[in-house]
């Protein structure tokens, strides 16, 4: 034991003295583990982001969109969906528990007291709380009556409440959607932003009926279908239905393209992994790159501090050292460098991540399991660098090392 410890007190005599030696090594290690921290918390902040997405989105919901899944790479949707599709939809499947039919306004203008924004308008019915599990932190959600009558009422995101009204409250405010004049009566709930950037609050909220009449001049076709499910089905077989139902309903021929896209909680999950999967290979080859290049730093570094160190080793084992123990110095010296390359590779991971966040919304979550990974692997690298380099000391002759 008393061995041990001298052995490992030289070791950082022996770090703290070659200063230019571990400043580079240290350096060579930290970038490596940087990039590597980064990874490792970027996987399972993806992973927790998905499941929160999922949540938010409802386990037992999905989302129809009208127009082909291509048309929908290229932002060309078609009108494809009915209220007509509703109607069957409700009626040949039963476990549906809630069915409403989505428009959409884009770049609507929207104007108060000389303000002005422009916003997406959602044409959604009176059930949007329950379908999206999203409540109003103001005022209410617009009646069965105002949806019948096609009345002129909305419920505003709270980034157009910020934008417009400031600390003003705008319940039974005037706002122009496109110069229709619209009477604020609830304010949504803060959302935040998509995984892709996608401010959730900037949006506006109208009855469908009053859409269709005063924007679409269009009663019969809709932009997409929201459903959610009784609790405990099997969505992965509904979702088969659905596909099912609305194929024969729109007299499509066996081999032909869905004219609709089905997105449900599978997919969503799909995607968001997916979307970290660019991200995650540049910084993995970078990784690689970095510890690789560190690994090569640690081993030329300590290959020229065995010839710096040829007296010092050569008088250690004159007086009885033993090669085991040159072996372990060496090895516990690189253990010590890769250590401090750990700490300071995970303190720039952790600054690093608040820029990725800051700029690209990306999601990070750092724990415990980022950094025990990135120690083990630093030390790891620092170990198999020096395994040439402590071996050809401690086979040093100890005549020849100290007359040279």
């Amino acid at each position: 034991m008393e061995k041990f410890l001298y052995i490992l007190k030289h070791s950082f005599i022996a770090v703290k003295e070659y200063k230019v030696r571990t400043f580079f090594s240290i350096i060579g290690i930290a970038f490596g583990v940087a990039s590597l921290s980064i990874i490792v918390a970027a996987v399972e902040g993806s992973y927790q982001k998905a499941y929160q997405t999922v949540e938010v989105f409802g386990p037992e919901s999905i989302l129809i969109f009208g127009g082909s899944r291509e048309e929908k790479g290229v932002r060309q949707r078609k009108k494809t969906l009915t209220m007509y599709d509703i109607q069957i939809l409700k009626r040949e499947i039963p476990q549906i528990s809630l069915i409403m039919p989505v428009l959409y306004v884009d770049n609507a203008k929207v104007y108060y007291k000389g303000k002005i924004t422009t916003t997406k308008v959602y044409g959604v019915s009176t059930e949007f709380e329950r379908a999206w599990n999203w409540y109003l932190i103001q005022g209410r959600m617009f009646n069965k009556e105002e949806e019948r009558t096609k009345k002129n009422v909305c419920v505003i995101g709270l980034y157009i409440k910020e934008t417009l009204f400031g600390n003003e409250n705008p319940l039974g405010k005037m706002i122009l959607v496109n110069r229709l004049p619209c009477t604020v009566i609830g304010v949504l709930s803060k959302r935040g932003t998509t995984p892709t950037g996608r401010n959730l609050d900037d949006r506006i909220l109208m009855p469908y009926t009053t859409v269709m009449a005063k924007f679409n001049h269009d009663f019969i076709y809709i932009n997409s279908i929201r459903i959610r499910f009784e609790k405990g089905s099997d969505v992965a077989y509904l979702v088969e239905k659905v596909r099912a139902v609305l194929r024969q309903n729109h007299r499509l021929k066996e081999g032909q393209a869905d004219d609709f896209f089905i997105l449900s909680p599978t997919q969503i999950t799909r995607f968001l992994v997916n979307l970290t999967g660019t991200l995650i290979l540049f910084l993995g080859l970078s990784s690689l790159i970095s510890l690789t290049v560190g690994g090569f730093v640690l081993a030329n570094l300590f290959l020229l501090s065995v010839h710096q160190r040829k007296k010092e080793i050569g008088i250690r084992r004159a007086v009885g050292g033993k090669r085991r123990d040159i072996l372990i110095q060496f090895v516990f010296e690189a253990v010590v460098v890769s250590m401090v390359g750990a700490v300071v590779g995970f303190g720039i991971a952790v600054l690093g991540a608040e820029l990725l966040t800051k700029i690209a919304q990306f999601p990070i979550k750092f724990s415990p399991v980022a950094f025990v990974f990135a120690v083990v692997v630093s030390i790891l690298v620092g170990i198999l660098s020096v395994i040439s380099p402590s071996i050809k000391a401690s086979k040093l002759n100890p005549i020849e090392a100290i007359r040279e």
